[in-house]
């Protein structure tokens, strides 16, 4: 009966060490974002919109200290926004003027927040958000072209990590389905992707969390939809070597040798 009883006991104690070898779940928090005001290619009316309602949140009392200094960087984020523009330094707009081939071209924004045309012609580009760059391009051509057809896309510089062919910096169109980038810019998944366990990051908090990246790569949605900017981060989750069947396997068959020895003991 002591014998039965130590081998019970034994069987236990490795059950135990089986389930200790499967590691659980992580849960990660992820951090919302403004859905409609930090979009790359939101509109300024969209913008003052956003500005003007949370300041009227922030001209009630409802609000905690810590949210209500939440809602100020937001507003201030957009403040910025309205001022600044979206251009950066060493962003990239794809110009195209049918009526003028030698314009056509992929300008990089300057440190003076400008873009260089043939003949020494410069464009400033700072304060224009990316969704007034076709109006407003079209605009400042018309100086040097008449009734010019004109076609502008702008870029969103990031990066793609991870269980990819060719990790590293992209700039895809704001408009470029999250997939795409995946497999037309970085090379393509790799064999052993794991698109539920991806994440697009900024700084560090996490702005879109693995069901959200996986639910975007199956049912063909923009980075501009997922509210990319510039320096987000794609991680690309790759499954683990060996799997978690091998470990479980690996944990039964400790089971069974216990459970061997213990006969053996006693």
């Amino acid at each position: 009966m002591r014998k039965w009883t130590a081998i019970r006991e034994l069987l236990g104690a490795a059950l135990v060490a089986a389930m200790i070898t499967v590691p659980a779940r992580a849960q990660q928090p992820t951090v919302p974002v403004m859905v409609n005001a930090e979009r790359a290619m939101v509109t300024r009316s969209e913008l003052e919109s956003a500005l003007k309602e949370i300041e009227q949140n922030l001209a009630g009392s409802g609000y905690s200290a810590a949210l209500r200094t939440a809602k100020q960087a937001q507003a201030d984020a957009i403040r910025e926004r309205l001022s600044q523009g979206d251009l950066r330094v060493g962003d990239l707009i794809r110009l195209d003027v049918a009526e003028v081939s030698s314009i056509s071209n992929l300008y990089q924004v300057s440190s003076t927040r400008t873009i260089a045309l043939p003949g020494a012609i410069e464009i400033s580009v700072a304060g224009i958000l990316r969704s007034e760059l076709q109006d407003y391009l079209t605009t400042q051509l018309k100086k040097l072209v008449r009734d010019p057809t004109v076609r502008v896309v702008p870029t969103i510089r990031i990066s793609v990590f991870g269980a990819v062919g060719k990790p590293g910096f992209v700039t895809p169109p704001a408009t470029t389905l999250l997939s795409d980038v995946i497999q037309q810019f970085a090379g393509g998944p790799s064999n052993n992707v794991r698109w539920e366990k991806s994440k697009i990051k900024r700084g560090d908090k996490i702005v879109v969390d693995g069901p959200e990246f996986r639910d975007a790569v199956n049912t063909a949605t923009t980075i501009d939809q997922l509210n990319l900017q510039a320096g987000d981060v794609i991680d690309v989750a790759a499954k683990p070597a060996g799997g978690t069947f091998f470990r479980i396997m690996g944990a039964l068959s400790a089971v069974t040798s216990v459970i061997w020895l213990g006969i053996q003991i006693f």
